[in-house]
């Protein structure tokens, strides 16, 4: 999945945590998933964010390792797509910005 950098900062900054269940999604730059203003949008209970979700520093920080394609979680991608092409077996990157539906379409259009 390639995923802009800001686009990425942006969705782990938008995270919000329910007071009733952290495992209700609500994430204010996703659409799919926007709560109802400062509500969540599944059961209504308050939001709030998680200290490091808000420190860009850190969020940077962490970035700089994965995006990083020689020594990073990027290069390990790319060692293994270079070595799937070698082998002749498919590899698939498909464009983590889009929404979920268009995501599951790219997915399925290229298996």
């Amino acid at each position: 999945m390639i995923l802009d950098r800001q686009i990425a900062k942006n969705r782990i900054m938008g995270r919000r945590l329910c007071e009733n269940d952290n495992n209700h999604p609500n994430n204010i730059y996703i659409d799919a998933i926007k709560p109802n203003g400062d509500k969540c949008r599944v059961c209504g209970g308050a939001l709030t964010t998680r200290n490091d979700d808000q420190d860009e520093v850190a969020i940077d920080k962490r970035h700089s390792i994965y995006y990083d394609t020689k020594t990073g979680t990027l290069a390990s991608a790319y060692y293994f797509r270079d070595l799937a092409a070698k082998a002749g077996i498919k590899y698939i990157t498909l464009a983590g910005e889009k929404d979920l539906k268009s995501v599951t379409n790219e997915l399925v259009s290229k298996l």
